[in-house]
C-alpha cells in the first residue's frame, strides 16, 4: 500500500472512529444519559448578558469567518487548504445539525450534542493536519532530525492522556428561565463519559501509533496523522473537562467560554493565513471587486 493510501485509510478510520460513542449509547438504551437536575436556577445579569454574547456576537462571528475560510480554500489544491477546508466543514455542520435539533424540539438531545462535540473534534484534528503538512513542505525536514522530535512529542501526549483518565464524570445541570424562555442546562454522563474515557483511551492508542510510525523514517507521514489524532482528541477533552469543572454550577459560562475558544482557535487560524498566505487572500479578495 501506498503512503497516500496508508495516510488516507488511517484519516477515514479515524473519521469512523468518533462514531464508536454513539453505537455505545444506543447499546446501553440511553442509560449513558442520566443527568441530575437541580430546582429552577435564576440567571442573573452576568449569564443573561453571557448569553447573549455567545449567541448574538462569538457564534455568529466564528461561523462567518469559517465560511471565509472555506470560501477562501476550497479550489486550492495544497493538503494544508484541503485540511481546513475539511475540518471547518465538520464544524459547521455539527452546529447546524446541533441548531436544527434545537429548533425541533426545544433542547438538545444527547446524540446530537455528541454529533456537535465531534464536528469540533475533527476540526481540531484538520487543523493539526494542516500545521504538520504545511510545516513539513515549508522547511522539508530532514526525517532524521523530525523523527526524535515526533516520537518525543508522542510520548509527552502518551503522558499527558493519563491526566484526564483520573477525572470522576459528574453529571448534573438545571432548568432556568432566560428571557422568558425555559431552558436546560446539562453535563449528561454520555457526554462526560466520552471526554473523561473514551477521548483520553483513543488518544492513547493514536499516541502510541505515532510513536512507532515516527522510528520508522519511511511513515513519517503517516506518524503525524496518528499524532494529530492524539493532540485533537486529547485537546477537546481537557478543555471540557477544565470548563465542566470551572463552571460546574454555572453552564451559560461554560457554553460561553466554549464558543469563545473557538472563536480564538478560528480567529487564529484566519490570521495565519492572512500573514502566512496572502496571495490566496489577494486572489480571493479580487473575485468579489
Amino acid at each position: 500500500m501506498s503512503t497516500r493510501n496508508r495516510i488516507a485509510s488511517s484519516t477515514f478510520a479515524i473519521l469512523l472512529f468518533g462514531a464508536l460513542p454513539i453505537l455505545v449509547y444506543f447499546a446501553a438504551r440511553g442509560n449513558l444519559g442520566v443527568s441530575t437536575l437541580t430546582s429552577l436556577q435564576a440567571p442573573n445579569a452576568s449569564d443573561q448578558a453571557a448569553l447573549i454574547a455567545s449567541l448574538v456576537v462569538v457564534k455568529p462571528l466564528y461561523m462567518l469567518l469559517s465560511v471565509a475560510v472555506i470560501l477562501m480554500l476550497f479550489d486550492r489544491a495544497a493538503f494544508p487548504a484541503r485540511a481546513l477546508v475539511w475540518g471547518f466543514t465538520a464544524l459547521l455542520s455539527g452546529e447546524l445539525i446541533c441548531g436544527a435539533v434545537f429548533s425541533a424540539f426545544g433542547h438538545e438531545l444527547i446524540v446530537s450534542e455528541h454529533i456537535h462535540s465531534y464536528g469540533m473534534m475533527l476540526e481540531y484534528f484538520f487543523i493539526a493536519c494542516a500545521f504538520f503538512a504545511f510545516v513539513d513542505g515549508r522547511f522539508a525536514p530532514d526525517p532524521k532530525r523530525v523523527r526524535p522530535l515526533s516520537a518525543f512529542a508522542s510520548g509527552l501526549g502518551i503522558l499527558a492522556a493519563f491526566l484526564p483518565l483520573s477525572v470522576n464524570p459528574t453529571p448534573g445541570g438545571y432548568q432556568t428561565d432566560l428571557y422568558g424562555f425555559p431552558y436546560l442546562y446539562a453535563r449528561f454522563e454520555f457526554n462526560q463519559w466520552v471526554e473523561s474515557r473514551f477521548l483520553p483511551i483513543a488518544s492513547l492508542i493514536f499516541f502510541v501509533l505515532a510513536f512507532f510510525s515516527a522510528l520508522n523514517s519511511m511513515r513519517m507521514s503517516l506518524s503525524n496523522i496518528f499524532l494529530s489524532a492524539g493532540m485533537s482528541l486529547l485537546a477537546f477533552s481537557i478543555i471540557r473537562l477544565s470548563l465542566g469543572a470551572l463552571f460546574v454550577d454555572r453552564l451559560v459560562w461554560f457554553e460561553f467560554w466554549e464558543e469563545m475558544i473557538q472563536l480564538i482557535v478560528i480567529s487564529t487560524v484566519a490570521f495565519l493565513l492572512w500573514r502566512v498566505k496572502p496571495e490566496w487572500v489577494a486572489d480571493r479578495v479580487a473575485l468579489f471587486r
